[in-house]
């Protein structure tokens, strides 16, 4: 029997047997497996770290999802940078306000195989005509004036800060996103594991404090990004998501807009494991990040040039 190996960390890993290779191909940035496991189901790996998997990615493309918009209330167009496998995009159409969804996507045969081979996934939502995608390097679109202030919702799937990745965690790339981020609209990004990547969230809540006006952090967990809880940051121009209710007010108040069978599913999930409320928020703002983020933003950016390597492979 095969086994897979990731090699995201120097010094620990993760093994998972492979039941089934469904494909494997090189594309112009990266190299794609797609493969059934016992335990996870189908999974899909980029350059031999893991990306998503069947039966645990709830845990991730709910978080991103379901928060923000519900939190926010009147979300109608949103962006997504990555996310090519169709996960995030599957649960954004779960409210049926949404008006439209551009998938922002920098390699096109991720697309192209996810259609093909993870439609348990993705629920065949690449194909929604709600759903545009395009094919372009994020930093390029963020670039584009004609979006200034278009999207409500933006939720950056980003990879980790490894090659082409290192350019969705600078200074200009946020600076980009809250240009074309409507005033009362919601970004939340992929902030990695803090037990591992303690860097990585703590110049992503140095520099969204210095940019937005409101920002913070909230958590949850996926078995198969290794490492404990994942860190989910989040900003805003104008809409501070860290308000005095719970998650579940806001879920009873605006869940009739989703189908009786995908708002019972979405309350349990939030309701009774991720369950993060106001107040937690709060909490996590002032004393968790506290812990990673540092006193002074020119302590890290001193530190920009550095190589990342040290952490990562």
């Amino acid at each position: 029997m095969n086994i897979f190996t990731e090699i995201l960390y120097k010094k620990y890993s993760q093994n998972i047997a492979i039941e089934k290779k469904i494909v494997e191909k090189k594309s112009l940035y990266q190299n794609i497996l797609i493969f059934d496991s016992k335990y996870f189901g189908r999974v899909m790996t980029l350059d031999k770290v893991i990306q998503i998997t069947e039966y645990d990615h709830h845990g991730y493309s709910e978080m991103l999802s379901h928060v923000p918009i519900l939190s926010h209330g009147k979300i109608k167009k949103v962006l997504i940078i990555g996310g090519g496998d169709g996960a995030i995009a599957a649960e954004v159409l779960k409210h049926k306000e949404i008006e439209e969804i551009l998938i922002c996507e920098i390699d096109e045969e991720v697309i192209d195989l996810s259609k093909i081979y993870l439609k348990k996934i993705n629920k065949g939502c690449l194909n929604n005509s709600r759903v545009n995608i395009i094919i372009q390097d994020a930093s390029k679109l963020i670039a584009n004036k004609e979006l200034k202030n278009y999207f409500d919702l933006i939720i950056t799937d980003r990879p980790d800060p490894i090659g082409p990745g290192k350019n969705l965690f600078t200074i200009k790339f946020y600076e980009g996103i809250k240009n074309i981020l409507s005033e009362k609209g919601i970004v939340v990004f992929q902030t990695g594991v803090p037990f591992f990547q303690k860097k990585e969230l703590k110049k992503t809540n140095l520099y969204l404090k210095n940019i937005f006006k409101f920002s913070g952090t909230y958590l949850t967990v996926v078995p198969t990004y290794i490492g404990g809880y994942m860190a989910l940051t989040w900003a805003s121009k104008q809409t501070d998501m860290a308000i005095d209710k719970t998650l579940t007010k806001l879920m009873e108040s605006r869940s009739r807009n989703l189908s009786n069978e995908e708002a019972n599913q979405t309350i349990r999930l939030l309701n009774e494991e991720f369950l993060i409320s106001g107040s937690l928020l709060k909490t996590l703002n002032a004393e968790f990040i506290a812990d990673f983020v540092g006193k002074e933003l020119d302590l890290v950016t001193q530190k920009e040039n550095q190589s990342d390597s040290e952490e990562f492979r």
